[in-house]
């Protein structure tokens, strides 16, 4: 489990607004996680679950930022409008196209703030950034001058890392093609009774069925431990789900959840969700897959930016 850092900066890669919707009278929530083949679990606060110590430290530290800064000014605008849009999407009222893009933007940037999105860009979006600029300096600059790089590495350490993922964390936040594909299908939800098992959350949030242009591309997000969000390009997969037995429907989300779990599941009670966990370990991680297996694109210069 995460150790509790007070003098450390926690970057949350996980919604603390989303977490929050797990807690307990007394604000806490169940986490486990699997170490040594073992099933451990541990109750704590939002505050202390769900994040990296440092996750944009590199980014902060050689801009000349607050390590907090990318969290509260990047991530927090889009967390704050996403949990307003919910509370209406909830009590089923009208949001207005500013709101149908905040959520969109909320569901996009879910996977991009994972750490190992986060490590991608540090490496093969400053590959790609270097091999632009000496690029351009080839083309511009006066011999025996110091490459833009040399320059840079020598004033501002760590700055291109720092450079390439501000550079490229917001478009992919906003990748057009994501961006569509979430904002275009149809959002709904399925509620459970309260004596219904309780639903699950992973360290990956959001989970999806096929390909973006795929006619039956489906989204799905557990937004409380008795409450599903969906998204769904097909009335047939809609149909399909609205019409599923809530107690099947419920095993059937929390297998995905422990599917796309990288390290941590989190429940709101200990016994029940710890007897299915145990009872399902074979499915944890299984769907997994690494951001840069799914970046779309290439270390080409002629490959078009995400």
């Amino acid at each position: 489990m995460h150790a509790r850092h007070p003098d450390k900066v926690k970057h949350h890669y996980v919604p603390r607004f989303l977490l929050r919707r797990w807690t307990n009278d007394a604000g806490k929530l169940q986490v486990f996680a699997i170490r040594n083949g073992r099933l451990v679990c541990s109750e704590l606060t939002p505050e202390y679950t769900g994040f990296e110590i440092g996750l944009y430290a590199i980014m902060a530290n050689a801009l000349g930022f607050s390590e907090d800064d990318i969290e509260k000014k990047l991530f927090g605008p889009i967390d704050n409008g996403a949990a307003k849009v919910l509370e209406k999407l909830e009590r089923h009222e009208a949001i207005t196209v500013d709101e149908h893009i905040a959520w969109t933007f909320f569901l996009s940037s879910l996977r991009v703030r994972q750490p190992d999105a986060l490590d991608f860009l540090r490496t093969e979006g400053a590959v790609l950034l270097r091999h632009t600029l000496a690029e351009q300096d080839e083309a511009t600059l006066p011999e025996g001058w110091p490459t833009t790089r040399e320059w840079l590495d020598r004033h501002f350490p760590g700055a291109l890392d720092a450079t390439s993922l501000t550079s490229w964390l917001p478009r992919m936040i906003a990748h057009p093609e994501v961006m569509e594909t979430f904002g275009g299908v149809k959002w709904w939800f399925r509620e459970f009774e309260p004596d219904a098992p309780k639903l699950l959350l992973s360290d990956l949030p959001i989970h999806s069925e096929g390909g973006l242009k795929d006619p039956d591309f489906s989204i799905m997000l557990p937004i409380a431990p008795n409450r599903v969000f969906f998204g769904t390009r097909s009335a047939e997969i809609e149909q399909f789900l609205t019409q599923m037995a809530p107690a099947e429907l419920i095993e059937r989300v929390n297998r995905a959840t422990l599917a796309s779990s990288t390290d941590r599941i989190w429940a709101s009670s200990r016994a029940d969700a710890q007897a299915f966990i145990e009872a399902n370990l074979d499915a944890t991680g299984k769907n997994v897959i690494t951001f840069r297996s799914l970046a779309r694109w290439t270390m080409s210069p002629e490959a078009p930016p995400l």
